[in-house]
């Protein structure tokens, strides 16, 4: 229509008038109708020329199927429905944002098919997808959407000691998550806020009863839920105990330990003068976490001593944590070392109280006279008390220890950093009292193959140094195990999915993974498997042709509250496009926004100010009308010439022809006129002056 218009309005005065149009006659923009009508009514014949336009494929792309929730760095999938006449290879080429992702080639069916792609993209928010699939024999298609990702938010709960996490954070950061540590243990955080939640070695018995029934109903609405095992994870036993909210999320229990029945520890602590400062508060806070990992049927004792020997907690059971563990706070170190006496008197005590398991650590950073310790020892193995010694800094006797711990069945520790004191004792006491962890030396073996284990290559896994024992529930995946006992269990919980890895990602069990190179690799699939595959809302685009207007649909999801204010939304498009969209709310969690894009094709964006559950980034790409026609429209270009009086595709000379039409047009004279009387009145005066001008050169 603008062509038509603007070339008849361009026909200079006076001139026999006529428009060429040049076109594969294909329109999208305006009506061709109206102008032919305006150049009729103008007198203007318009003659037209057909170009065969751009040749259609035999290939046809039916539909295209992105998914509705994507993240940053996840491989996804992307479905094309296609017909083709017949079956042949093509290749398919797929880029973002202009950038190239790769090509394959594929074999297409004859007739109707769908052809199923895997790709990943790094980068979040609302992007252009293109797509070429080019046949040799049947053409290409090319295809644009918009498609929005997001980066994956991760919330982690751990109690190891910071640097631990070196591994897996790098492993994780790799796959594109976003790393949110736990502020305090009561886990305050929205977890509607993530998408993933990791425990990694904590008692999940301290979680607050409250978080943990928002944790599953988090997992029931599609949140990703895993616990990585350690020495913290910590059995209960009561009886006709029903499972809590959060261990109904889980696909494994913890297994018993190997004692039903309850254990007898005592805890020998050196509090000599040379154990002042950071040894001394470093032993209190171990003692107290290990007897934080105590069950209420176990007894505990502390005996301290210096040149002397007094209970600073008599055995008891452990059931009144608060008063023994402010007990042992109460510890002050004074005076010099003996040991045998402190070693004696514990064995003299621990022998008639009742357990199934009994055993003594011995902490000290001195060095003392062995007395009868030796032979007490042998005594304490052939009536099942184990004795393990941990010796501190530089100046102990260790063949002395090392006698004690390997003569009573223990184990010998030295430490010259104090600082790994807490993990030591923790690790011994549960070796050593039936603890549910288990230390030695066994390589993970494939129950069941399972996408997380692609690309991981799980048969040059090193082994594992231990692992925590769970029982999996009966309708849980188990993909790896540990001589039978389950390592990798995961499962479906509602809409979302929880997984447990039962041995640890840090250099302890996992001293020889960290430096395996399928370590990132795993930890990314696996992880990545239990992110969420339906929204908490929706956000959609689309173009409203008959308003040329971009309208934008919000629907909260189920447990999206209402927000008190919608938040500034802008829209972003091509050629520096920035307009703000007004979002009203329009029914019951549905709230639309308008804005006019006018002419301008590609990738719009729409984009909150601030992050916002309720209304998340998303885009639409708008395509060139002129790359979805394919070949002419004859017909259009005939109608035009037979009713503006053209022809169509006339031969070049008669394009220059009136065709009999004339005009009636009008001369100005009076230029003319004036040029003629000016030369009248020069020619009069030369022809007056001219006798005396000849006379003059006479008389000369």
């Amino acid at each position: 229509e603008s062509a038509i218009s603007l070339a008849a309005a361009s026909v200079p005065a006076g001139l026999v008038p006529r428009l060429v149009l040049i076109s594969d006659g294909r329109e999208n923009s305006g009506s061709a109708a109206r102008a032919a009508w305006q150049a009729r009514a103008a007198g203007i014949p318009v003659d037209t020329y057909r170009l065969p336009g751009r040749g259609e494929p035999a290939l046809k792309l039916d539909a295209i199927n992105v998914p509705a929730l994507a993240f940053t760095g996840e491989r996804f999938p992307l479905e094309l429905s296609l017909r083709a006449p017949a079956a042949s290879k093509a290749e398919v080429r797929l880029s973002a944002e202009g950038k190239p992702l790769g090509s394959s080639t594929v074999e297409i069916e004859q007739g109707a098919s769908t052809l199923r792609l895997h790709t990943s993209i790094n980068t979040s928010g609302a992007v252009d997808l293109e797509g070429v699939i080019a046949t040799p024999d049947h053409g290409e298609v090319r295809f644009q959407q918009a498609l929005t990702l997001r980066r994956p938010r991760l919330l982690y709960v751990s109690s190891d000691p910071s640097g631990t996490e070196s591994n897996l954070f790098r492993a994780l950061e790799a796959s594109q998550f976003e790393i949110v540590r736990a502020a305090s243990s009561q886990l305050t955080e929205p977890f509607d806020d993530f998408q993933l939640v990791v425990f990694n070695n904590w008692d999940l018995q301290a979680v607050p009863e409250p978080r943990k029934a928002a944790l599953e109903e988090f997992v029931k609405q599609g949140g990703g839920l895993v616990v990585i095992g350690g020495e913290r994870n910590r059995y209960v036993d009561e009886k006709n105990r029903e499972l809590d909210p959060l261990e109904r999320a889980l696909p494994a229990r913890l297994a018993p330990p190997r004692s039903p029945e309850g254990t007898v520890l005592v805890l020998i602590v050196d509090k000599s003068s040379s154990m002042e400062g950071r040894k001394m508060e470093l032993a209190r806070l171990a003692a107290i976490g290990v007897i934080e990992n105590l069950r209420p049927i176990d007894s505990v004792g502390v005996l301290i001593f210096d040149n002397s020997f007094q209970w600073a907690v008599p055995i008891r059971r452990a059931e009144d944590r608060t008063l023994i563990k402010r007990l042992v706070a109460g510890i002050t170190p004074d005076g010099g070392t003996q040991i045998a006496p402190a070693l004696s008197e514990a064995y003299r005590r621990i022998l008639p109280a009742k357990g199934t398991f009994k055993h003594i650590v011995l902490l000290t950073d001195g060095i003392s006279e062995e007395g009868d310790s030796i032979g007490l020892s042998r005594e304490a193995a052939n009536n099942r008390v184990t004795i393990s010694t941990v010796g501190l800094g530089q100046d102990v006797n260790k063949a002395y220890l090392e006698k004690v711990a390997v003569n009573a069945k223990g184990k010998s520790y030295f430490l010259t950093d104090p600082s790994g004191l807490e993990q030591i004792l923790l690790k011994d006491v549960m070796e050593h009292t039936g603890s549910t962890a288990i230390e030695k030396s066994l390589k993970a073996e494939v129950a069941k193959e399972s996408e997380i284990l692609e690309g991981v290559g799980m048969e040059d896994a090193p082994a594992l140094r231990g692992y925590v024992k769970f029982i999996a529930k009966d309708t849980a995946e188990t993909i790896l195990t540990l001589e039978k006992d389950p390592l990798l269990t995961r499962w479906q919980y509602g809409l979302g999915r929880a997984a447990v890895f039962a041995s640890d990602a840090k250099p302890r069990w996992a001293q020889n993974w960290i430096g395996w190179s399928g370590y990132d690799r795993f930890w990314g699939n696996l992880l990545r498997d239990l992110l969420p595959h339906a929204q908490a809302g929706e956000a959609a685009a689309q173009f409203d042709s008959a308003n040329g207007e971009l309208v934008v649909d919000y629907r909260l999801g189920r447990h999206v509250p209402e927000p008190k204010t919608i938040p500034d939304l802008f829209v972003f498009g091509p050629g520096g496009f920035q307009r703000p969209i007004e979002v009203r709310k329009v029914a019951e969690g549905a709230y639309r926004g308008r804005v006019a894009l006018g002419d301008r094709r590609g990738l719009f964006r729409v984009r909150p100010v601030v992050e916002s559950r309720a209304f998340p980034e998303t885009g639409f790409y708008r395509q060139e009308e002129e790359m979805r026609d394919f070949g002419s429209n004859e017909s259009l270009l005939r109608s035009i010439s037979e009713f503006t009086g053209g022809r169509f595709e006339p031969k070049p000379a008669e394009v220059f022809e009136g065709g009999g039409r004339t005009i009636d047009s009008s001369l100005r004279l009076w230029p003319l006129l004036l040029g003629l009387a000016i030369l009248l009145n020069l020619s009069e005066l030369i022809q007056r002056k001219w006798r005396g001008v000849r006379d003059s050169f006479a008389r000369r």
